[in-house]
């Protein structure tokens, strides 16, 4: 045979796999874009704590890797591939849409719909993951070896592409955008998703016509716990009857046949060491909860950019994909040439304590958080912030306090007993008022743990005090509070707003208005805290008439994490005097800090993740890959649970001690798990060229020219796996 006649025979190259990998963009944008925001959505908006948000991002998470086990089980013993993908994409995409809806304000009950909206993605996703990168394998046939090796980098590439761009794009969606009269926007962050997925299935339904579809042949994991159980039923019943068999599996001979049997005998022998696994995704996971929150707790400014916690995540897809080429061509090359880590389960154990490394860095650095935290009143105490907004100093004096506040001076009052009146007494200092004002008296008398705010001014003829409750909660999200305590000389229309401009505009509502006496036109108020995004603002008021915003205050600039109150009050030229106070402090210890600790994670999981998979695969029989798949998948889903129950319990009043726990248990079950490596004996598979899913004829003219290869018989094996 010429060679340009074997070139005319070489198969062409599917052009099917590529409406396959836009749909896997598509499908991984979606999910990771609607998972990156999903934590801030639970807090801010559906107001759970952090502990229940924790809860329900991973019951989602776990929900997301218990039924591939299913959709795996649907496309191989039912509808096959397509039509699962086909189907299950229209539930996806359905359930997209749903959290999306539900998003909107006041348009449907919120948080049930939102709970029905993430199980439907739950289901749809993980229905599809086992299905859509074997569909695509479905596409290449005998010759096509090199062919098959490139899709699945390629596919793998769109997988961390769609969660790159997704995970940087929707934090943006979800601030920097305003709709339904909300300072976010949570339909559009959750809208966006929702449109790759129908984008996903539309490319997915256009492929059709070339795509090899193979009919459903049976299902292996259905199989194998079949045979697992009718061993262990035979077992019991033929020990009663002095029957025994060098192995529990070979009970099942009966009805199985001997390949299958040696097949679980050597999958079970792997399955072992996934016992351990589930720690690792239990840390691994935090990425989107745990460090979302704590990234809520720290600055993002870095040279006039501002990154949102959110958007932290965006750090392990970015680093995965620079660190796969990195590992293969030149770390694990010169470990190598060391002599370190050449076999698989050492450096996944390796990977292992990498990842409580990382956890103990988190743990350090939420410390150092929390060190900055406002600290909250104690029972019986409560805390008072003194403001003077009056056009002179001001002396005050009561049962636990003497001193002197200067003009836009504020004082806070720490520790103050609750429950007991105080007499406080201003008056203004001698010699230094140009006005003759009256001392003004004032009887305080706070709650437990309450904390309040007053601001003193005047009418220009008299002192006058407004007092409100006030708060020392952080805002979420790295947000700013903002609340105004203003003193017009004019009456002011309740229905009016302030109007506050910067890196976003918001209008903030009059809320409470005091007009005096009858004698006065001065208003006296206060607005409730609005959360605005951090940067420079400046402030407009609205006039008297209602006809628009007349006065433009000096700007300020409001910082990550802080709580502040702007005061706008007369001086003694009867002019608006304004000075920004910081009731919280704005956040102090800079996202980034974070960088360390989501690098040595990323470290950990290709050494552990990518490492595991590939030694399952090459320690299992060809027959049983779907198997440990579908085990592997398991794996997440428990370690989703172990995070699921350690929030439920809420065992630690601090953050920083649970990540260290979660340090010390992925540090005890790595220690377990190099004792099963070091006791492991590897076995040498058979590498089979696989295809039950082809006709007689097929196989047999496969088989002749992909003949099967001789395993090595394993002893240890044999002896470990006896029950």
């Amino acid at each position: 045979m010429t060679l340009k006649s074997a070139e005319m025979e070489k198969p062409k190259y599917p052009k099917a796999v590529f409406f396959i990998i836009g749909n896997e963009f598509c499908e991984r944008f979606s999910y990771y874009g609607m998972k990156a925001v999903l934590t801030l959505y639970l807090t801010t908006i559906l107001l759970y704590d952090d502990d229940m948000a924790t809860m329900i991002y991973h019951v989602f998470s776990m929900a997301c890797y218990f039924t591939p086990v299913f959709g795996a089980m649907l496309a191989d013993s039912l509808l096959g591939k397509f039509k699962t993908i086909l189907y299950i994409s229209i539930l996806y995409a359905s359930g997209n849409i749903i959290l999306a809806l539900a998003s909107i304000p006041n348009f449907l009950p919120m948080a049930a719909i939102s709970m029905i909206g993430l199980f439907t993605v739950a289901a749809g996703t993980g229905g599809i993951k086992p299905c859509v990168s074997a569909f695509g394998g479905d596409q290449f046939g005998p010759g096509q070896e090199r062919d098959l090796q490139r899709f699945f980098s390629l596919f793998y590439f769109s997988i961390n592409a769609g969660s790159l761009l997704s995970t940087f794009l929707t934090p943006i969606l979800r601030a920097d955008v305003t709709c339904f009269g909300d300072n976010t926007c949570y339909p559009l962050a959750f809208g966006v998703p929702a449109v790759l997925m129908v984008v996903a299935l539309i490319l997915f339904i256009v492929g059709r016509s070339m795509y090899n579809i193979v009919p459903p042949q049976g299902n292996i994991v259905i199989k194998v716990i079949k045979c697992i159980f009718h061993a262990l039923r035979r077992r019991n019943k033929a020990i009663r009857d002095g029957i025994r068999k060098d192995h529990w599996l070979n009970y099942a001979d009966d009805k199985y046949g001997t390949k299958l049997i040696e097949d679980v005998k050597a999958v079970l022998y792997v399955l072992r060491l996934y016992l351990p696994l589930p720690v690792f995704w239990a840390l691994f996971d935090q990425q989107g909860s745990r460090w979302t929150l704590q990234a809520t707790r720290m600055n993002g400014e870095v040279g006039g950019f501002l990154l949102k916690p959110d958007q932290m995540q965006v750090i392990n897809p970015l680093l995965i994909i620079a660190f796969i080429p990195l590992f293969e061509y030149v770390i694990y090359p010169l470990l190598a040439k060391c002599n370190l880590l050449i076999r698989p389960l050492q450096r996944i154990t390796f990977g292992g304590f990498l990842t409580a490394t990382a956890f103990v860095i988190a743990g350090f650095l939420q410390i150092k958080i929390e060190s900055t935290l406002p600290v909250l009143p104690s029972s019986g105490l409560s805390q008072v912030a003194l403001i003077n907004a009056a056009p002179c100093p001001l002396n005050i004096k009561s049962d636990f306090l003497e001193t002197k506040l200067a003009v836009n001076q504020m004082y806070i009052i720490k520790d103050l007993k609750s429950d007991v009146p105080h007499n406080l007494t201003f008056t203004p200092a001698p010699g230094e008022c140009d006005i003759e004002f009256e001392p003004v008296r004032n009887v305080l008398q706070t709650l437990s743990k309450d904390v309040q705010a007053m601001m003193v001014t005047s009418d220009l003829s008299k002192l006058l005090i407004h007092q409100v409750s006030d708060t020392l909660k952080k805002p979420d999200k790295g947000e700013v509070n903002v609340r105004i305590f203003y003193n017009f000389l004019s009456s002011v229309e309740t229905n009016n707003t302030f109007q506050l401009s910067g890196p976003k505009d918001y209008e903030i509502p009059i809320q409470k208005v005091d007009t005096l006496d009858n004698t006065s036109v001065t208003t006296v108020g206060s607005t409730e805290y609005t959360r605005v995004l951090p940067g420079v603002y400046s402030l407009h008021l609205p006039n008297s008439s209602s006809s628009g915003y007349s006065v433009k205050l000096p700007d300020f600039e409001v910082k990550m994490g802080g709580g502040y109150i702007f005061t706008i009050a007369p001086n003694h030229k009867s002019e608006l005097s304004t000075k920004l106070h910081t009731v919280v402090e704005p956040n102090d210890v800079s996202m980034f800090l974070q960088f360390p600790q989501y690098l040595i994670i990323t470290t950990g999981e290709i050494m552990f993740s990518i490492t595991g998979l590939e030694f399952s695969y090459s320690q299992a029989p060809s027959s049983m890959k779907s198997v440990l798949q579908a085990a592997w998948l398991l794996t997440v889903a428990f370690g989703n649970l172990i995070v699921v129950v350690i929030a439920k319990l809420s065992l630690f009043n601090k953050q920083s001690l649970e990540f260290f726990m979660f340090s010390g248990l992925m540090a005890i079950d790595m220690l377990i798990f190099a004792v099963m490596a070091y006791y492991y004996k590897y076995v040498n598979q058979p590498q089979e060229i696989l295809d039950i899913e082809k006709s007689p004829e097929s196989k047999e003219k496969d088989s002749k020219v992909y003949p099967k290869l001789s395993g090595v018989h394993n002893e240890g094996f044999l002896e470990d796996t006896k029950m």
